[in-house]
């Protein structure tokens, strides 16, 4: 259609890889670096996921006399588009090894190089890695095919590689250093080379891997700086001799290729793959096709196509095999479709453009924001001349899965436009979009904004999501205008209403929905709203990529959620106080802080409290001993039991004959003979016994119930310097008051003079009159 911008269609793959793994044999490295070096190797060929990937592994030492090559081609060039293939690849990495000095155990990193060059200069594929594996130190000192004497053959050895990594960068090749041995860091450094696959990560660089776990993330970081694949998090274990152990890697949503690493360490040991939904192994569930690798070697690895998304479980059992130290993790690369749009479609001279970007990854537009994270996406526009007029990197304010910036056109820009759109990042295959256009020639006759009103809308089928058109027509005549949607995901069901619409001369706003169907697919759908004018040729004047989540239409629980949560807090709260209500009626019966008290008169000769205040009742004892009687928990055998219990605000005594009494607490329970049984509460009281048994201070009397010691009521005070109480010694009996009560009934402590010549603290005794004591120094007549 006329002024529309077209020739974005094509089909999205991830990009085949040439890659080069540079293997030091030499003498300078020992068996164990040499190893590590082999593990290194593997997990480079797993983690080449791209179909069309060609791979080459070359060990190499040095030329030092007759029948020895400075170079040895371990595994040729091989193409990796079956499992057989990739299983070659981990076998024939096995063959390298350390070398002797009859092979030519020196370095010689300019003859490795050069056979790197060789493999890199063909055409296909377009992205060359190499990796050199090495402890950085050249020595061609004994090889005569560089020089006549051990410095200008390191000299003129020195001199190639330098060439070689400027013939390789020319070349557009990547060169990663990897350290392993005695590393000289300085020269590590000189041979890295290239431009990494994505701004957002660092270009190549020196590694050094001093061990086995810093091997494992160094080769990952280079591998995926290099070819933005991406992996999940190492998880490790051990798995014992006899015995198994479970490893657990997460492949996410987007990944359309993955691959397992596992690091065994001991070809012996078994590995089985179980996908996240249920017990059935891989091959047999977990994605479309499956490629295994090296089961025969220390590292293995499958492959997988459309991969089950979830958290996968790796297990490795051993058999005869001693207890080893087990790695897992996962690569993973998603296969990726870009989507362009400009707004105007077809601008004017000078005029700012709007560009609009989204990645689409099996089928659904990406819109999590921890998998876009890290992308970069950039747009390019250039002229009939193919000129660069103009570039913008897109960002994504609203975290919504569309990427958008504005790029303003020359005032002078004339004839066709093209919009080159990228997508680059770790975790995706990288796609390009190019869109055609042409500056227009004078103003557009009508113009048109798509606004919605929220960038972030989730909806359940059958749900809509709202906006407006910004129009303007200055053409003269109404003019007019539909709406369409565009290339919709798969399984999308989206209608716009209304479907057309005439646009009056002027500036008009129109309202517009769009329903999802109920038939529509759970999760991101996306598409392109369309503004088309019709007349003698449609002509597009605006268009906006969307992206809704579909969530599923909420349950009755889901859809009274706050309804059930207030009734779940009701609900609690009446559960709790019905708690606190059987807790404090139970508590209510239990006989704790109860004490019974045995007096004779009214001094107490014994006293008792529950052994287990818990308990609904305690029971008790009369025991005759000299010289008192005393009161003793009841046992087994007893006959003459005496039971207490909790009625209400009073206490329940059963004697072991008659009927039982209601007491208030305090109240006397004559037993005859004098004795008297009389129950305390402190929950009514305060304390245990105040209200019977005082504590004052006399200074005539002996010492009080409580040993001498202050009680916990301020009114008495007791003689610190008197003897304790002990069985038959009298204690005084508080009076009403609370205080001490001295003969005939009278309180001491309501203000008496314990010094004056009255007896019983000045207070007359009964009957009037008066009494003198001569023994009293202060006495007045």
């Amino acid at each position: 259609m006329s002024g529309s911008a077209s020739g974005q269609e094509q089909d999205s793959a991830l990009p085949a890889l040439q890659v080069v793994v540079l293997v030091d044999e030499s003498g300078s490295l020992g068996e164990p670096d040499v190893a590590r070096e082999k593990e290194a190797a593997r997990t480079i060929v797993y983690s080449a996921l791209a179909p069309g990937s060609v791979i080459s592994v070359v060990g190499f030492g040095s030329s030092n006399g007759p029948g020895q090559s400075a170079v040895q081609v371990a595994c040729p060039p091989t193409a990796l588009d079956s499992a057989q293939q990739r299983d070659s690849l981990a076998g024939c990495i096995g063959g390298l090894h350390r070398r002797a000095p009859a092979e030519g155990d020196g370095t010689d990193h300019a003859t490795a190089l050069q056979q790197a060059l060789g493999f890199v200069g063909a055409a296909k594929p377009e992205k060359k890695l190499i990796f050199l594996l090495t402890d950085g130190k050249l020595d061609v000192s004994d090889s005569p095919a560089w020089g006549d004497t051990p410095a200008r053959r390191n000299g003129a050895a020195a001199a190639k590689v330098q060439e070689t990594l400027n013939d390789l960068d020319r070349a557009g090749a990547q060169v990663w250093p990897l350290g392993f041995g005695k590393v000289d860091n300085a020269a590590l450094h000189g041979f890295a080379k290239g431009k990494s696959c994505t701004p957002s990560v660092a270009d190549p660089h020196e590694q050094v891997t001093p061990s086995s776990a810093e091997l494992t993330a160094a080769v990952q970081e280079a591998f995926s700086s290099a070819s933005c694949v991406k992996y999940g998090p190492l998880d490790t274990g051990n798995v014992p001799k006899g015995g198994s152990v479970e490893l657990t890697v997460e492949i996410p949503p987007v990944a359309g290729d993955a691959s397992i690493l596992v690091y065994k360490r001991d070809p012996r040991v078994q590995v089985e793959y179980l996908p996240p939904s249920g017990t059935t192994p891989a091959p047999r569930a977990g994605g479309s096709r499956f490629e295994f690798a090296g089961q025969n070697t220390e590292t293995e690895a499958l492959r997988i196509t459309d991969p089950e998304p979830g958290r996968w479980t790796v297990r490795l059992s051993s058999a005869d095999v001693p207890a080893q130290d087990v790695a897992a993790t996962v690569a993973y690369q998603a296969t990726v479709k870009a989507y362009l749009t400009v707004n105007p479609p077809q601008p004017a001279a000078g005029q700012p453009v709007d560009v609009t970007m989204q990645v689409w990854a099996r089928n659904r537009a990406v819109t999590d924001a921890g998998t876009l994270q890290g992308l970069t996406f950039k747009t390019v526009v250039t002229g009939a001349s193919g000129r660069p007029l103009g570039d913008v990197t897109l960002s994504d304010p609203d975290r919504d899965g569309t990427f958008t910036g504005q790029v303003g056109l020359p005032a002078d820009a004339t004839g066709a436009l093209t919009f080159t759109g990228t997508v680059t990042g770790v975790g995706i295959g990288g796609d390009t979009r190019v869109l055609s256009t042409s500056v227009q020639n004078g103003p557009a006759p009508v113009q048109a904004q798509i606004l919605f009103d929220t960038n972030t809308a989730a909806v359940n089928p059958g749900g809509t999501v709202t906006g407006t058109i910004a129009m303007t027509n200055n053409s003269g005549r109404p003019v007019p205008a539909r709406l369409e949607i565009a290339s919709p995901t798969a399984g999308a069901s989206i209608s716009v209403e209304p479907g057309s619409a005439v646009v009056p001369v002027g500036v008009t706003t129109i309202p517009f929905t769009l329903r999802f169907g109920a038939d529509t697919v759970e999760g991101s759908n996306a598409a392109t709203l369309r503004v088309v004018t019709d007349g003698a040729a449609p002509v597009t004047v605006a268009e906006r990529l969307f992206a809704t989540d579909v969530e599923p239409e909420p349950t009755i629980l889901e859809k009274l959620f706050w309804v059930w949560v207030a009734l779940g807090i009701v609900l609690a709260g009446l559960l709790v106080f019905a708690v606190m209500k059987v807790r404090a009626r139970r508590s209510a019966g239990q006989v704790r802080d109860l004490q019974v008290q045995l007096l004779k008169g009214d001094t107490e000769i014994s006293a008792i409290e529950p052994q287990d205040g818990a308990a609904a009742e305690f029971a008790f004892v009369i025991y005759q001993d000299f010289p008192a009687r005393q009161l003793n928990p009841a046992g087994p055998g007893d006959a003459e039991v005496y039971r207490v219990r909790r009625a209400g605000p009073n206490v329940r005594l059963a004697p072991p004959r008659g009927e039982p009494v209601v007491l208030t607490p305090g109240q006397r329970h004559e037993l005859g003979d004098e004795h008297v049984l009389v129950v305390l509460d402190q929950r009514v009281s305060g304390v245990v016994g105040s209200p019977v048994v005082d504590s004052g201070f006399s200074p005539f009397g002996g010492a009080s119930t409580t040993g001498g010691m202050p009680p916990s009521d301020t009114r008495s005070y007791a003689d610190p310097f008197a003897d304790p109480a002990g069985p038959g010694v009298p204690a005084p009996v508080s009076s009403a008051s609370g205080g001490f009560a001295g003969p005939g009934g009278h309180d001491a402590a309501t203000g008496g003079d314990p010094f004056s010549d009255q007896p019983f603290g000045g207070v007359p005794p009964a009957g009037g009159g008066s009494y003198h004591d001569p023994s009293n120094p202060f006495a007045t007549d």
